[in-house]
């Protein structure tokens, strides 16, 4: 399915022959099971989530086990070079969340906002904070200062140079770096 994007998860079991894709239906999975399992399909367990608004809540909390391995995987197979850079980056979505954004000036308008550490060379993301809007008990969350110090939490004292855009930098950054 990530390779052959159809515009609805239907039409990859359809039997109309303009859009018919044999693969589906081979491996022996009804479209009536595909949805059985994908309802079914949790990545954490929904009775340890947090309502909103109470002390705990993760907006990310249905995918936060595979966002924190990535994240890890990231960090433990790769040695990275000297120069790093801290950018924003849009992960394009028009779904139904609260913390999606709409950024008028950039091609990809709507989606969701990351921050990333990445190689400057190479671009190898090596750490990654996604915004999930206002923070309702820490109103520090989404500063500069706090975004920086999360992403350069692992690479500090080790003889890194960061370079970031005109978004990030401030005096308080600078020397706390």
């Amino acid at each position: 399915m990530s390779v052959l994007c159809k515009s609805s998860l239907r039409d990859y079991w359809s039997w109309q022959p303009i859009i018919h894709t044999p693969y589906a239906a081979s491996v022996g999975m009804s479209w009536d099971r595909f949805l059985a399992l994908l309802t079914m399909f949790h990545l954490n367990n929904n009775d340890a989530k947090a309502a909103r608004g109470q002390p705990g809540y993760d907006p990310l909390f249905k995918i936060r086990p595979v966002i924190d391995t990535l994240i890890t995987k990231f960090q433990d197979i790769y040695t990275l070079e000297e120069q790093l850079t801290i950018d924003k980056a849009i992960c394009p979505f028009q779904g139904r969340i609260f913390f999606h954004v709409y950024i008028k000036g950039e091609s990809l308008k709507y989606g969701i906002k990351m921050f990333e550490l990445c190689e400057a060379k190479s671009g190898y993301v090596y750490n990654l904070d996604i915004y999930t809007g206002a923070h309702p008990t820490n109103s520090e969350h989404n500063t500069a200062f706090s975004v920086v110090n999360r992403l350069c939490d692992k690479i500090k004292g080790k003889g890194h140079c960061v370079y970031m855009d005109r978004w990030f930098p401030s005096p308080k950054i600078f020397d706390h770096l």
